[in-house]
C-alpha cells in the first residue's frame, strides 16, 4: 500500500474547492509560504494558490488536504 505523501510526490495535480465565501479544500498543496489572516499562500513547488481575506485560519491540515475557513475574497493562481 503506498502512502498518500509519495502518491502526491508522483502526482502534481492540485485541487481547490470553495464552498461559499467561508471555506476553501485545497488538496495537492504541501507547503505553506505565508499565513497572515489576509492571505494564505499554499505551494507544491511547481503550483502556488493564495487564498485572499479576512479572519482567515487554518483548520485543518493533513498530508492531503488543507481546509482555510473565514471570509473568502479572491483566490489568485500563480
Amino acid at each position: 500500500m503506498k502512502w498518500i505523501s509519495e502518491l502526491l510526490k508522483k502526482d502534481n495535480r492540485v485541487y481547490v474547492e470553495v464552498r461559499g465565501r467561508e471555506t476553501v479544500l485545497a488538496q495537492g498543496y504541501c507547503r505553506i509560504e505565508l499565513y497572515t489572516p489576509e492571505r494564505i499562500t499554499l505551494s507544491n513547488g511547481e503550483y502556488i494558490v493564495s487564498i485572499c481575506g479576512n479572519g482567515l485560519e487554518l483548520r485543518h491540515l493533513s498530508v492531503s488536504v488543507m481546509a482555510i475557513d473565514g471570509r473568502i475574497d479572491g483566490i489568485e493562481f500563480l
